[in-house]
């Protein structure tokens, strides 16, 4: 029916429409998920990251604040301490204030063992180094000797700085190193102006931007590294300008008086220190690279630089062992503020060294471990999406199978209740009216009886489908043999075959005395549904026959009904079991019906434990349809 294909294509629109929304909103939450699983993973990568570059500046921070707090004249050989009594040769009492004593860092090698040397650059350029001192103070200190490998670094490095470090513009290069940050002390910024603007990098000038959101992090690590170290410094200091005269005259025999300190100017001498910057000197000896760590030091209007010289081959162990949890492949290499990848490395980038934590790659890589992370969610929520589709899809398919059969059946009932109804109607007003003759009444009474009889049988048909559907339906078996089966069987046979002029054949393959437990009634009325279709299609042949067989095998009890009728068509070979459902030459024919035999007769076949099949659209013999009653021949229910 046109209504019915329109519903369908209706619900299979409807059906699609649903299927677009929950596939389109999945694969959205997919990509979404997956995506924001993919940041994620490279937003805890990252963190890895900043918490071991956090960890290797925390270790680095003691180091460097430790040697920020030193005092100025830790770095000279000579420095301006007043011992409490001083003896010469001769035991001959000298007079203190005219007696300098010798560093401390020329009495204590340093406790870190990737530092080679301490040094002092003064305003003119001359270079010292309380390691080295003059030839009147062996290495020999108060019993103490310097570690051999100690020494040996000390020298070479030494010889070293003495051709590089004067060479290097020490001022430019502080400043370069402090230029990328955002917000400089007023106090670094005074030491940081030279007459001459001091060129910054590209790198420098990109990083100014504030709106870079990678780039802020790293600023703010290094202005609270900046700003923390400003804690330790040592505070400035007024020294006597005498015993600072004398001081730098002694030193050593090359360095000379310091600008700023007159002989006879009989005033105090300022001295002012600032943070320590990190930054390569490039290869020194052995190919080892060094790293200069300086600060500059005001001597009144000159400025001094004090530091001490780094081998990056010995630091760069000790760093990667402050890491709490080892990252694979991880390794440090140097950066440059100039370096066109500054950028790109702050994240991973020290805050007090210049250099950068370069970490591999998340294993298997970030969408693998992305996929990995949400995997187990996006498969349960897929399966509860098709889920919501097949039962949508069930749904909609019951539901159209159910209007579809509403309306099948109004149209069966419909249809058959029309022609009892007309013909109640037509010769009751004749038979009221007393315009049927009195040879005709019996005729027309026996019409009537008969017309009952089938709208009895209508409604009984549908009430009964009904009860099957709302499973009311009571079962009582009992055991009968085969013989009797088949001779009932065979009874309403003959009838409907001598009513319709059909020849009626029967057959019992089962052996005598076989036994069949089941409800005889139930099978009655499945076999009364098979005959009375093989009759309505069999009476348009020339020879007309309905065949009635009775066998078993395996425990099994068959029932095949078979006729000479046309057989059953191809595209009605499942549809005829459906209910309100008759085969597509059935309203040509005119055999009545509304198509609930077989969907009831189907129905009570389940209930006795078997099952109704089509066994053959055309039988072997017959040419007409074969149908097959098969039950259990002791009953299960």
């Amino acid at each position: 029916m046109r209504s019915s294909r329109r519903g369908k294509l209706a619900a299979v629109i409807v059906f699609l429409l649903i299927a677009i929304v929950v596939i389109g909103g999945m694969g959205w939450a997919t990509v979404s998920s997956f995506e924001l699983a993919k940041k994620t993973v490279t937003e805890d990568h990252n963190r890895e990251i900043s918490q071991a570059v956090l960890d290797m500046s925390s270790y680095m921070s003691g180091i460097i604040y430790a040697e920020t707090s030193r005092k100025y004249s830790d770095y000279w050989a000579r420095h301006d301490r007043k011992p409490l009594a001083a003896y010469g040769i001769d035991n001959m009492e000298l007079d203190v204030r005219r007696v300098v004593l010798p560093s401390p860092l020329a009495e204590t090698w340093p406790t870190n063992p990737w530092i080679d040397l301490y040094f002092l650059l003064d305003a003119k350029g001359v270079l010292s180094s309380p390691h080295l001192p003059e030839d009147d103070l062996p290495w020999q200190l108060d019993g103490r000797n310097p570690p051999l490998e100690a020494e040996r670094r000390a020298r070479q490095t030494w010889e070293w700085i003495r051709r590089v470090l004067p060479r290097v513009n020490l001022h430019e290069r502080i400043a370069l190193a402090c230029a990328m940050e955002q917000d400089e002390s007023p106090q670094m910024s005074a030491s940081m102006s030279p007459p001459d603007a001091v060129p910054v990098s590209p790198a420098a000038e990109r990083s100014d931007d504030s709106s870079s959101p990678r780039v802020a992090p790293y600023h703010q690590r290094q202005e609270s590294y900046r700003k923390t170290q400003q804690i330790y410094l040592p505070q400035p200091a007024c020294i006597d300008a005498e015993i600072a005269q004398r001081t730098a005259d002694r030193t050593s025999t090359s360095i000379g008086r310091m600008d700023g300190a007159t002989e006879s100017d009989g005033g105090n001498v300022e001295i002012k220190a600032f943070p320590i910057t990190a930054f390569w000197l490039g290869e020194g000896p052995n190919g080892h690279q060094k790293l200069a760590f300086v600060r500059e030091v005001h001597w009144d209007a000159a400025v001094h630089y004090q530091g001490f010289i780094g081998d990056w081959s010995r630091l760069k162990p000790d760093l990667l062992r402050q890491i709490q949890h080892p990252l694979p492949g991880a390794d440090l290499q140097p950066v440059d503020d100039d370096d066109e990848a500054f950028v790109e490395s702050v994240v991973a980038r020290m805050a007090n060294l210049p250099v950068r934590l370069v970490v591999a790659d998340v294993p298997g890589g970030v969408s693998s471990a992305a996929w990995s992370e949400v995997r187990g969610t996006l498969i349960i929520t897929w399966m509860a999406a098709a889920a919501v589709l097949v039962v949508a899809g069930v749904g909609l398919r019951n539901l159209v199978a159910l209007t579809e059969r509403r309306m099948q059946f109004a149209y069966a009932v419909t249809h058959e209740l029309r022609t009892p109804l007309t013909t109640f109607r037509l010769y009751s007003d004749m038979l009221s009216a007393g315009l049927v003759p009195d040879e005709s009444k019996q005729e027309y009474v026996d019409t009537l009886n008969r017309e009952s009889q089938r709208l009895s049988s209508l409604v009984e048909g549908v009430l009964e489908y009904a009860r099957l559907e709302n499973q009311r339906v009571r079962l009582t078996p009992e055991e009968v043999d085969a013989h009797t089966l088949l001779h009932g069987i065979a009874e309403h046979l003959q009838q409907q075959c001598d009513a319709q002029g059909v020849v009626a054949k029967s057959q019992n393959t089962l052996s005598n005395g076989q036994r069949v437990q089941t409800d005889v009634d139930v099978v009655n009325r499945i076999a009364g549904v098979l005959i009375n279709n093989a009759c309505r299609h069999a009476r348009a042949k020339d020879d007309p026959t309905v065949l009635v067989r009775l066998g078993g095998e395996n425990g099994m009890v068959h029932l095949d009904v078979a006729d000479s009728g046309p057989g059953v068509e191809r595209g009605d070979s499942r549809s005829i079991f459906k209910p309100f459902r008759r085969g597509r030459g059935a309203d040509k024919a005119a055999h009545g019906g509304i198509g609930l035999g077989l969907a009831l007769a189907r129905n009570w076949a389940t209930l006795l434990g078997g099952h109704l099949d089509l066994a053959s659209r055309h039988h072997v013999e017959l040419g007409g349809a074969h149908f097959r009653l098969t039950i259990p021949a002791k009953s299960t229910m």
